[in-house]
């Protein structure tokens, strides 16, 4: 019985991987100015030595989950519960700046579109990942000699 190779799944947590491994290495080296220009030049009073700090613990987090998903790209069958988690903190990652849109006042240092289509486009990919993740082809089994 031949195997699913996975090969579209394995390409996009890769992908993901990359791309969270830069961000994660960005976040980490980043400085105020530099934080300035990414985040479209917002008060300078906005960026605070504490904001900058806590931007570069969110790097080592980054850089923790862009390793889990490139060894989860090594082998996809095994690590369900990697994509699980995944596709369940996009989700959640597109409801909190809808959040922050409505609760605090957001919208005066970034366009609400931006904040809504970042949104959409978290969701589509948790569908995607989702839809691609293994699916259990044959049946529970228990362990031991039952």
């Amino acid at each position: 019985m031949s195997q699913p190779s996975y090969r579209a799944l394995r390409v996009v947590l890769g992908f993901l991987s990359l791309l969270m491994a830069i961000g994660g290495v960005f976040l980490i080296f980043s400085n105020k100015p530099l934080i300035m220009r990414v985040f479209m030049h917002p008060p300078e009073f906005e960026i605070s030595t504490l904001l900058l700090a806590a931007l570069k613990e969110m790097g080592g987090l980054t850089l923790m989950v862009s390793l889990m998903l490139f060894l989860a790209s090594r082998d996809p069958e095994r690590n369900v519960a990697i994509i699980d988690a995944v596709s369940v903190g996009l989700c959640i990652l597109a409801i909190t700046p809808l959040i922050s849109l409505y609760t605090l006042d957001v919208g005066r240092l970034y366009p609400s579109h931006l904040i809504w289509g970042r949104s959409f486009v978290r969701l589509a990919l948790a569908g995607v990942l989702y839809y691609l993740r293994p699916r259990m082809t044959t049946g529970w089994k228990p362990v031991g000699n039952f």
